[in-house]
């Protein structure tokens, strides 16, 4: 029999969490890898250096037809804007009539028949890659960024994580309903570290309910941490701000949230 005293030391709805999500690991081997977190992080885990949605900001109208956030006062979509935004916050912020330079690089290949861009991994045909530059000019309209569409967006750094998430469903989206829910409750900041926007659902595994709404980061390695408490994200995953509301993830996210009509009367 086996102790596997790190991972009893977590209270037990994370410990069940953690035993659905690995299902191809024996207690002992869960344990031992939370041991090794424990040695790696010390007694909190670490923080994101970057931050993403502490600053202002808007969506501004280009003359392109698109939507561009300004963040602070600079334009996420301009030439390596991501890099300096923290320092930059003096000076005027860009508004109507500014022109905003763009510039994206795009790798491309072919078999011949079709293109494709941006696809990872070996290629078999032909491949290249390109810098395309153009320049957008600000009009005078705003609009708050959760209210803008994802297609509607300037498409340049638009998945790093400076975006509020659209709040505006698709008939039948349940993803999004759960999302704006959990961050109406809990905040539009991350639910575990509060430094970046929140993005991404987050759920327990072991009872599909949603738990809240994380930032990148931490959506990717929350379930990571050892700590049973004293730890941000523990904290999070021991008594989650919104974990309350108690809906359901659905898994596969292909549920359809459409009120049906009731059966028909004969």
């Amino acid at each position: 029999m086996t102790s596997a005293h790190h991972l009893y030391a977590l209270p037990e709805h994370r410990r069940l969490d953690l035993v659905d999500r690995f299902q191809d690991l024996s207690e002992q081997q869960i344990s031992d890898k939370l041991g090794r977190n424990l040695d790696h992080f010390g007694p909190t885990c670490p923080r994101a250096d970057k931050r993403r949605g502490h600053l202002p900001t808007v969506a501004l109208l280009g003359d392109d037809g698109r939507w561009h956030l300004r963040l602070g006062n600079t334009m996420v979509c301009s030439v390596r804007a991501r890099v300096f935004l923290d320092a930059d916050t003096t000076g005027s912020a860009p508004g109507p009539g500014a022109v905003i330079h763009h510039e994206q690089w795009a790798h491309w290949w072919t078999d011949g028949r079709r293109y494709r861009i941006e696809s990872p991994g070996p290629h078999i045909g032909t491949t290249g890659s390109r810098t395309v530059e153009w320049d957008v000019t600000l009009t005078g309209e705003e609009k708050r960024p959760d209210l803008v569409r994802p297609w509607e967006r300037c498409q340049i750094s638009v998945h790093e994580g400076d975006w509020d998430p659209c709040r505006i469903a698709p008939r039948g989206s349940w993803r999004v309903h759960r999302r704006t829910e959990y961050i109406d409750v809990g905040g539009r900041m991350c639910h575990a570290c509060g430094d970046s926007l929140a993005q991404d659902l987050e759920y327990d595994r072991h009872t599909s309910l949603i738990r809240g709404v994380l930032c990148q980061e931490c959506a990717s390695s929350v379930t990571e941490c050892p700590h049973p408490g004293g730890c941000y994200r523990a904290d999070y995953l021991n008594s989650p701000p919104a974990g309350h509301l108690r809906r359901t993830y659905y898994v596969g996210g292909n549920r359809d949230d459409r009120k049906r009509p009731g059966p028909r009367a004969a």
